[in-house]
């Protein structure tokens, strides 16, 4: 969803979080499922968000809220998160951000 990485490159910020990388990514042994997010590292834009793997397309709502509502980084790094639960992924993701 939202622009590609490519067409993000010289403007964004790109940072791939593993599903392995949650307790229960690693529980249900999903070791290729991954979230990517690209951002403007100025405005801290959510320019789009890219998820593979088990439960993706429940996954990705939330970045599609953020976006919609034109919500910075933070609105989903400062949210809170059940653990373990693989929406986690998700606010890696988008935690590990260097912007």
């Amino acid at each position: 969803m939202g622009i590609t990485e490519q067409a993000a490159k010289a403007q964004g910020k790109r940072y791939v979080a593993p599903y392995a990388d949650t307790a229960y990514g690693a529980s249900i042994e999903d070791k290729d499922g991954f979230v990517k997010v690209l951002a403007d590292p100025k405005t801290r834009e959510i320019l789009g968000c890219h998820i593979i793997g088990t439960h993706a397309a429940t996954l990705i709502q939330e970045a599609a809220n953020a976006m919609r509502q034109r919500a910075r980084v933070d609105a989903i790094t400062q949210s809170i998160y059940v653990h373990p639960a693989l929406p986690e992924v998700v606010q890696r993701a988008f935690g590990a951000l260097s912007l």
